[in-house]
This record gives structure tokens, C-alpha cells and sequence, in this order.
């Protein structure tokens, strides 16, 4: 083989290589493990830029299933209890967000701490009439636990935004989701 045959085909196997992907996966295979996590671990979406709305949190809207919620976040959900048919999920490597599937399917998301915000940018520490303010048809009820605290509830037809507040009339927990659930005060119930 001459100079000028060994330097093209050098070149198209240097041209071939190129255009195989760094990131392929076997069919089947999962993000969260072997030699592609790395690879996968950068493609997964920021979190912290998706907001709270009555229809869930960013790409995660009710009615999706477990794997579908996975999927869309690119993380692994971690089981932390149910009760019948209702089950609280954490996403591994995330805080301060929990997941509510009923009969398997996403019913609410939960923001307990963290920096975590609604899509009108209400989030944990900001006041009352903060939330009043970019909410006007918000409702009130008393608080169950907190004799000086307060549900502050965005209404919708089937969905609602829910925000739990203190004696200091700041946010300390805000979630969103399908009614009835999103109204339950303990979890699952």
C-alpha cells in the first residue's frame, strides 16, 4: 500500500470514528450506571430551573408513572413510604422536593427547603403578601398545626398550588398538584 492509500484510509477511519456517538447506550440499558453514567449524569436537565405550577413541577406533570418521572429527570426515585395505593418517592441526589404517585401515577410534588420556586418565582422565606401579590385569587385556611400559620391556596378546577405558612407569615413549604391530594396535610393522608 503506497503513502497516499495508507493516508486515506487513515483518514476515513479517523472520519468513521468521528461519527460514532461518545454517548451511545446498549438498548435497554439505564442512565444511572456503568460506563455511560458520567456521560448520562451531564445530559440530565437542571432542576433548579423548572417551576412549580398546578400541574406539577417543570417537565413532571400529574398523571405520569414512576418510570416516566425517571425518565424526565434523568435521576432515580428513592421509595420513603405508601400507604394503600399513595406512595412518597424522593429523586436521588435532589433535596427538598418530594414526589406523590396515587395508583402509581404522579398526583403532587412537594418544595419542603431548598431554593425551589413557583413559576410566578414564589419560593421558601418569601412573606404572605408576597404570595398575595402575584396571587390574587388566592384562599385562605387556618393553618392544622401552626395556630399563627396559614394555607395559602392558588384555586383551580382540578389542581391547585398550596402554600403552607408560619407565626412569621413566610413560606415554609410550597406544593402543587391534582385535587384531592394536593390538599392532604400528612403525606399520604
Amino acid at each position: 500500500m503506497g503513502p497516499v492509500t495508507r493516508a486515506i484510509c487513515l483518514a476515513a477511519v479517523a472520519i468513521a470514528a468521528a461519527a460514532i456517538p461518545a454517548t451511545a447506550q446498549a438498548p435497554g440499558s439505564h442512565p444511572g450506571g456503568g460506563a455511560g453514567a458520567d456521560a448520562a449524569a451531564n445530559q440530565r436537565p437542571d432542576l433548579h430551573r423548572w417551576r412549580m405550577t398546578r400541574h406539577g413541577f417543570g417537565r413532571l406533570k400529574v398523571g405520569l408513572t414512576r418510570a416516566q418521572i425517571e425518565r424526565r429527570t434523568g435521576r432515580r426515585l428513592r421509595f420513603s413510604y405508601n400507604t394503600g395505593s399513595c406512595a412518597i418517592w424522593s429523586i436521588r441526589g435532589v433535596r427538598g422536593l418530594g414526589i406523590m404517585t396515587t395508583g402509581g401515577r404522579l398526583a403532587r410534588v412537594d418544595a419542603f427547603m431548598g431554593t425551589w420556586r413557583t413559576i410566578v418565582g414564589i419560593q421558601r422565606g418569601d412573606t404572605e403578601d408576597e404570595v398575595r401579590e402575584r396571587y390574587p385569587r388566592i384562599r385562605t385556611r387556618p393553618h392544622a398545626y401552626d395556630p399563627d400559620g396559614q394555607y395559602l391556596i392558588v384555586p383551580g378546577p382540578n389542581r391547585r398550588v398550596v402554600f403552607e405558612t408560619d407565626g412569621n407569615d413566610e413560606v415554609t413549604s410550597f406544593r402543587g398538584g391534582r385535587v384531592p391530594e394536593v390538599m392532604y396535610i400528612e403525606g399520604c393522608a
